[in-house]
C-alpha cells in the first residue's frame, strides 16, 4: 500500500470501536476541521494508520473540531 499525500501531516481521531470490530474515525489532512469520517475493520485501520504515518488529534485539534461542529449545527459564525 502507498502513502496518501506524503508531504502532508495526517491525523486520526477514533470515534468508536464497534462490537463487530469496525473502527469509526475521523481522518484529516493538514487541518483537523477539514476531515472525513471513515469506517474500517480494525486490521485495515491499523494498516491505514501505519501506511499514512498518522498522528492522533491533539487536545487543541479536538477542541477546534468541537467548536466547528457546533458552529455548523447551530449556524454560528
Amino acid at each position: 500500500m502507498y502513502e496518501l499525500m506524503p508531504n502532508e501531516k495526517k491525523f486520526v481521531q477514533i470515534i468508536n470501536i464497534k462490537d463487530d470490530g469496525f473502527v469509526e474515525f475521523n481522518f484529516a489532512v493538514g487541518e483537523a476541521v477539514m476531515n472525513v469520517e471513515l469506517l474500517l475493520p480494525y486490521k485495515a485501520f491499523i494498516e491505514f494508520c501505519q501506511n499514512n504515518r498518522v498522528s492522533f488529534f491533539t487536545g487543541e485539534q479536538e477542541h477546534e473540531l468541537l467548536v466547528d461542529s457546533q458552529n455548523w449545527k447551530y449556524g454560528l459564525n
